[in-house]
């Protein structure tokens, strides 16, 4: 099968924060038969490749990729009603998360609206476990296919191979660069089961009878208070994770800072909301530094504006770091993941 190969291809045309040098090869797939094809091209140049989707949550290097990036645009959509309401749902790894579940809310199905809006595609969200408004994709997926590149075979992980954590999988370690992932499967339903703990959400609708329409609704609303477009923009949303930590740091922490919304979890750990900690301790909503800057709305994001490099973005994120580390003992790490 041919396939088309484009050499010097700018990597931050394939990336939504819009920065790094250039991939060395490029391709785009919409089969298995030619993802089986883009992966013995880069195993007979004796290259590593890369997977993108459409790059919302991808940090690129200025020095450009020496490997062969693959595109990941393998469709299709199935659905299955079973007795009791389950559909069991199946996506294309390439599919594009929101039109997805603008699909899925058309038809009835619960379950993923309250991601509604996020920016990617269906083969990133079991890779960082996408989550939010009080939703986790790890609470719906039922099977993950994948292509093993090593034992050229497709296999189906479980919910337990995936290893969730928290914006985590088994997928973001060195041992499973060997895999990817071809289509997703969830469990959704026909039964009206609203998550409404998030604080925005639950005030809105408190006492009110709601549906995955109006949900949505509200939650793109909000998100476009939030976050910059990053069709025009250059962000990839939230650049970082909200810190995981002991459950005695956190009460340290809240002996000081008592306001912090602080989530805890069945294993002794707390989940603090580094936006907060941002903008009400650190003072950095809006924050900028050369080209790079938080975002006045929301201070998670950052937004590297044009002219900005990869190298300028570490910098800038690396402060940020140090910034919440002297105000909270807390070392805050990446949710983007870097093109290596």
């Amino acid at each position: 099968m041919s396939l088309l190969v484009e050499e010097g291809v700018s990597l931050g045309s394939l990336t939504t924060l819009k920065t790094g040098g250039t991939a060395r090869y490029y391709v785009s797939v919409r089969t298995l038969e030619e993802l089986k094809t883009a992966v013995a091209f880069a195993q007979q140049k004796t290259l590593p490749f890369f997977v993108v989707g459409i790059g919302s949550n991808l940090l690129a290097p200025d020095s450009g990729y020496q490997g062969v990036i693959i595109r990941m645009d393998i469709k299709g959509r199935n659905f299955d009603e079973t007795n009791g309401g389950t559909v069991v749902a199946t996506f294309g790894a390439g599919e594009v998360l929101d039109d997805v579940i603008a699909d899925t809310v058309e038809r009835g199905y619960w379950g993923l609206e309250n991601l509604s809006y996020i920016p990617g595609t269906i083969g990133a969200t079991p890779i960082q476990n996408v989550g939010a408004y009080g939703v986790e994709v790890s609470e719906l997926v039922t099977e993950v296919q994948v292509y093993d590149t090593e034992a050229q075979e497709y296999l189906n992980f479980s919910p337990a191979d995936c290893l969730f954590g928290y914006r985590d999988s088994i997928f973001k370690t060195p041992v499973a660069k060997k895999y990817i992932i071809t289509s997703v499967t969830f469990n959704l339903t026909t039964v009206p089961t609203p998550r409404l703990s998030y604080a925005s959400l639950q005030t809105e609708f408190e006492n009110t009878r709601v549906t995955q329409q109006i949900i949505r609704a509200k939650i793109i609303s909000i998100r476009n208070t939030k976050f910059p477009d990053w069709r025009t923009v250059g962000t990839a949303g939230s650049f970082f994770k909200n810190p995981i930590i002991p459950r005695n740091q956190a009460g340290i922490l809240l002996q000081k800072y008592p306001d912090i919304p602080t989530y805890y979890d069945d294993n002794g750990n707390a989940k603090v909301l580094l936006g907060y900690i941002l903008d009400k301790i650190c003072g950095l909503r809006g924050y900028t530094k050369g080209h790079v800057h938080l975002h006045p709305a929301q201070a998670l994001v950052l937004v590297a504006k044009p002219g900005s490099t990869t190298h300028d973005i570490e910098l800038f994120a690396d402060e940020i770091r140090l910034k919440v580390f002297e105000k909270t003992n807390i070392d805050i790490d990446y949710e983007v993941t870097k093109i290596l």
